[in-house]
C-alpha cells in the first residue's frame, strides 16, 4: 500500500470517526426526540436556515417531526411546541427536572460566562438564595404591592405631560415609552432618576435594547449555531462584548458610587445599598460580580419586556380602533375626567384587562422560555437526559389555531365570558410558570395597566394620513419588539 493509498485511507477512517462522534453527540440516548439529522461543524443549521423565528422553524419541522423536536447546535436541543409538553415541563409533578436554565449560546457566554444572576443561573442553592434576596428585598420597596402605586404614577404622569407636548405631530413614542418604564427600575434597584431628555440614559437604554436586538441578526444565528463560524465572524462577536460591557460599564458606576457612600447599619436607600449590605453578611455568596449580573438581569427584563408590550399596544391600537375606542369608553365610564385610572380600577375594567391580555398574547414578547433537564426524565415520552437543553416555544401556544380561532386576528373579546367579565387561560403564558416564573410579573402587570389605561384615557392615537400601515411582525431578537412606528396624538381632555 503506498502513501496516496495510506492517506486516503486515513482521510475515511478519519470522516468515518468524525460522523460517529457527531452523532453520538447529535442522538445523546434512545428515544430522544426527532429531528433533522444535520452534519459535522454546522449541526441543522441547513434545515432552518431561512426562518428567523422559532415559531416558523418549529411550523416547517412539526409536519415531519411532530410537536417536539431536537436540533443540533453546539449541542442537541428540544424544542417544545403544544400545551401539553408545555405544561409538562413548566408544571409537572416531576419536581425540578426541568427548573434549571439552559447552557447560553455562545454569544451570552462571551459576556457571562460563569452563568450568574438570576436569569441564566443553573438551578441550585446559590441561585435559589439570589433569587430569594432579590424578591424579599424588592417587596421591602414596595415592589408588586399598591404601595408601589405612586412610582408608577409618577412616570405616567411625566410621560402623559410630555405627550401634550408633541400632540398632533406624527412621533415615534418608543423612547418615551421605555424612558417611563426604565425611571421605575431606576429608581428602585440604582437610586436614580432621569429626565426622558437626558442624553446619558437616552444612550445606556439604546445600548440596552440593542443588546437584545443584536442577537436576532443572521450573524448571530451563526455564532451560536455553526461553530466553525466563530474563526469568521470574530468582529462581530466583539461588537456583542462590547455592547454588554458598555451596559455593564454603566451599572458598576452606579455601584461604585453606592460603595463610596455606604454607611453598614443604615437605612437602605435602594437595591445596590441592600444587596452591599447583604455583601457583608455573606462575602462568599453576594458578591460585587455577582450584583452586577443581578442588576442587569433585573433592570434588562423588567425594562425591554414591558416597554415593548406597551409599543405592541399602540400598534395594536392604531390597527384597531374601534377596540381602542371601547378601551377610552370604559376608563371615562369608570374613572371620569377628574382623575387618572389607579389600580383599584383594574377589576372594574374587564374589557381594558382582556385588551392587555390579548396584547400579551398577540405580541409574546417572551418567544420562547429556556430551560435545562436538571436529572435523567422524560417529556411526553421521549427520553431527555441530564443537561439537555429545552426550549418552550410561547409563540406557537398563543398562536395555535386549536386553542385560538383565528389566531392572528385581535380580539379582546375572546378573553370576556357571556357576563362581561375578564376570564385568564392556561394558553397564555407571557410570564412563564413554574419554578423559573417570572420574577417581576405583578410589577409587570401593574405598570401595564396604569400605563396602558392612562394613555387610552387621556389620548387618542392614529396612524397619520398616507402612510403605510406599519408591520405588526417584530423585529428579530431576543424578545419580540415592534419595528419603529409613527403615531398621531390626539388630546381628549
Amino acid at each position: 500500500m503506498d502513501i496516496q493509498q495510506l492517506l486516503g485511507l486515513f482521510i475515511l477512517l478519519s470522516i468515518v470517526v468524525l460522523f460517529i462522534q457527531y452523532y453520538k453527540r447529535r442522538w445523546p440516548v434512545v428515544n430522544f426526540p426527532p429531528g433533522p439529522t444535520g452534519w459535522p461543524f454546522i449541526g441543522t443549521i441547513l434545515s432552518i436556515r431561512n426562518e428567523v423565528f422559532l415559531r416558523a422553524i418549529a411550523d416547517k419541522l412539526k409536519p415531519q417531526y411532530g410537536k417536539i423536536f431536537s436540533l443540533m447546535q453546539d449541542v442537541p436541543i428540544v424544542i417544545v411546541t403544544g400545551y401539553d409538553a408545555i405544561n409538562e415541563v413548566f408544571q409537572s409533578n416531576k419536581g425540578f427536572d426541568f427548573a434549571s436554565r439552559k447552557e447560553p449560546m455562545y454569544l451570552l457566554q462571551l459576556h457571562n460566562p460563569k452563568k450568574l444572576g438570576v436569569f441564566l443561573a443553573d438551578y441550585s442553592e446559590s441561585w435559589q438564595q439570589q433569587r430569594r434576596f432579590a424578591l424579599s428585598t424588592l417587596r421591602g420597596f414596595g415592589f408588586g404591592k399598591t404601595s408601589f402605586e405612586k412610582k408608577i404614577t409618577d412616570e405616567v404622569s411625566l410621560l402623559l405631560s410630555h405627550l401634550k407636548d408633541i400632540a398632533r405631530v406624527p412621533q415615534d413614542l418608543s423612547t418615551l415609552l421605555t424612558s417611563g418604564v426604565a425611571n421605575v427600575m431606576c429608581d428602585t434597584l440604582l437610586g436614580c432618576h432621569y429626565d426622558h431628555n437626558d442624553i446619558e440614559f437616552q444612550h445606556i437604554l439604546h445600548v440596552l435594547e440593542e443588546c437584545f436586538e443584536i442577537h436576532g441578526r443572521k450573524k448571530s444565528r451563526m455564532l451560536d449555531s455553526v461553530p466553525i463560524s466563530r474563526p469568521f465572524l470574530k468582529q462581530h462577536a466583539q461588537q456583542v462584548i462590547d455592547l454588554n460591557e458598555e451596559w455593564y460599564a454603566f451599572l458598576m458606576s452606579k455601584v461604585a458610587e453606592h460603595q463610596k457612600a455606604f454607611v453598614a447599619d443604615t437605612e437602605p436607600r435602594d437595591f445596590i445599598d441592600c444587596y452591599l449590605a447583604k455583601g457583608l453578611e455573606e462575602p462568599g455568596i453576594f458578591t460585587i460580580e455577582d450584583l452586577k449580573y443581578v442588576l442587569s438581569d433585573l433592570f434588562s427584563a423588567s425594562t425591554d419586556t414591558t416597554s415593548n408590550t406597551l409599543k405592541f399596544a399602540l400598534l395594536y391600537m392604531v390597527m384597531n380602533p374601534d377596540v381602542q375606542e371601547k378601551v377610552h369608553q370604559e376608563s371615562m365610564r369608570v374613572v371620569g375626567t377628574s382623575r387618572l385610572p389607579c389600580l383599584e380600577d383594574r377589576d372594574k375594567m374587564p374589557y381594558t384587562a382582556a385588551t392587555i391580555y390579548e396584547i400579551q398574547r398577540l405580541s409574546s414578547i417572551a418567544q420562547s422560555i429556556p430551560r435545562c433537564a436538571t436529572v435523567d426524565t422524560s417529556l411526553a415520552g421521549y427520553s431527555i437526559p441530564k443537561g439537555t437543553n429545552v426550549v418552550c416555544n410561547i409563540w406557537s401556544l398563543h398562536l395555535d389555531p386549536n386553542l385560538w380561532p383565528d389566531p392572528e386576528r385581535f380580539d379582546p373579546s375572546r378573553h370576556l365570558n357571556d357576563k362581561g367579565e375578564m376570564v385568564k387561560s392556561p394558553h397564555v403564558l407571557p410570564f412563564g410558570a413554574g419554578r423559573r416564573v417570572c420574577m417581576g410579573e405583578t410589577l409587570a402587570k401593574m405598570e401595564l395597566f396604569l400605563f396602558f389605561s392612562s394613555l387610552m384615557h387621556q389620548f387618542k392615537f392614529d396612524l397619520p394620513p398616507g402612510r403605510e400601515p406599519p408591520s405588526l411582525d417584530p423585529v428579530p431578537g431576543l424578545t419580540s419588539c415592534p419595528f419603529p412606528f409613527e403615531v398621531i396624538i390626539e388630546e381628549y381632555l
